[in-house]
């Protein structure tokens, strides 16, 4: 539903206060407010004197965090329900927006994200949640008033996680308060935008080749995801194009497009060929990209490639740069053995060249 006032966070859908008690009264900003003047509005909140665009979307939510008035008492959280439960053992990426209202007459560097079954409360209405969240930045200042910043890390999971509350869950001796000024009443209350939980081990998926005919377009990719999309960074030729989870194509000839995928660090490749033909599968088996490459992945150094029969030619190793890291001859064969010993894990093309033509494959070096 759409907001008419502040404290109306239940109007997004997943999201609330604390279910085991406290929290307070977070607020939902959205530019299908009911009454913009009033102060749920996105950009403007003329009630507050706020202004800010979301970082995407049409919505944020709000929250206070402090108040000097009201040591340790003064906290608001966020609160939803992931849509499933963390499995024991694995490493997740937390990633949250947040920006300073520009109202606030101080700031603090404490905002925090915690995750657990839904059992961490606050001892009142606005009281101090006495937990200590998995992922947050102590030493770095949220003062921005005017863009997002980034809250990210990772943590193994206990098994036990099903929620995601979002708030200052330190104490006012430890939350890096700083005044803005010389105000005689202070309090902080920052915007939150864009929450993300994901498996850092989550593999990059560009899709299966495919063959389209000329002026057709198809889908490549993951479907855009919050979170994941900013993780991901599409290449063609060692150009970046784009960065999203999936996208459509249409490419004029055949193109190969590599993904990269970093998620709180963790890097991992794929890609994906577009094969662009009026005539049909065969042309596309022996044109340009018929090189088989096994295994691939490459968990190993030794790798075996096969292409159409060459009689005098050559071969490159190429990274996504489009920088050589291998070459070497070919003389009356269909197949060679490369020891990929001396190269670092990511995604490679080969290129087979005999006269006038050439082939060209990829593979992806793993550890």
């Amino acid at each position: 539903g759409c907001p008419s006032a502040y404290a109306q966070i239940d109007s997004a859908v997943g999201w609330g206060t604390l279910i085991s008690g406290g929290g307070g009264t977070p607020d939902l900003f959205h530019v299908c407010c009911t009454i913009p003047s009033n102060s749920c509005g996105v950009p403007y909140q003329p009630a507050w004197n706020n202004f800010q665009n979301t970082h995407s979307g049409n919505g944020y939510a709000g929250i206070y965090v402090m108040l000097s008035g009201a040591p340790d008492n003064c906290r608001e959280y966020l609160q939803s329900k992931l849509v499933s439960s963390l499995s024991l053992g694995k490493t997740y990426c937390v990633r949250i927006y947040a920006s300073l209202s520009d109202n606030s007459k101080a700031f603090i560097s404490s905002l925090g994200l915690y995750l657990d079954n839904g059992s961490v409360s606050a001892p009142s209405q606005f009281g101090l949640a006495m937990v200590s969240p998995q992922v947050y930045d102590i030493a770095a200042p949220l003062n921005d008033t005017i863009n997002w910043m980034k809250i990210e890390g990772s943590f193994i999971a206990s098994g036990n996680e099903e929620y995601i509350t979002i708030g200052n869950f330190f104490p006012d001796s430890s939350s890096g308060i700083v005044l803005i000024g010389t105000p005689s009443v202070w309090y902080s209350y920052y915007f939150i935008d864009d929450v993300s939980v994901i498996e850092t081990s989550l593999p990059a998926f560009a899709g299966k080749d495919t063959l389209i005919h000329p002026g057709d377009s198809v889908f490549i990719g993951r479907q855009p995801e919050v979170g994941l999309d900013e993780d991901c960074v599409w290449f063609v030729d060692g150009v970046p194009i784009d960065t999203i989870a999936g996208m459509w194509v249409k490419p004029d000839n055949t193109t190969t497009y590599i993904l990269e995928q970093t998620i709180c660090g963790n890097v991992k490749y794929d890609t994906v060929t577009v094969s662009v033909s009026g005539v049909g599968v065969d042309e596309y088996r022996w044109g340009r990209s018929w090189v088989k490459v096994y295994p691939n992945p490459s968990d190993g150094d030794n790798i075996s490639v096969s292409f159409p029969f060459v009689s005098i030619g050559d071969y490159q190793v190429l990274n996504v740069l489009g920088e050589v890291v291998f070459k070497g001859n070919i003389m009356n064969t269909d197949k060679i053995e490369i020891n990929l010993g001396g190269i670092v894990k990511g995604c490679y093309f080969i290129k087979v060249q005999e006269k006038d033509r050439s082939y060209v494959g990829r593979f992806v070096k793993g550890d």
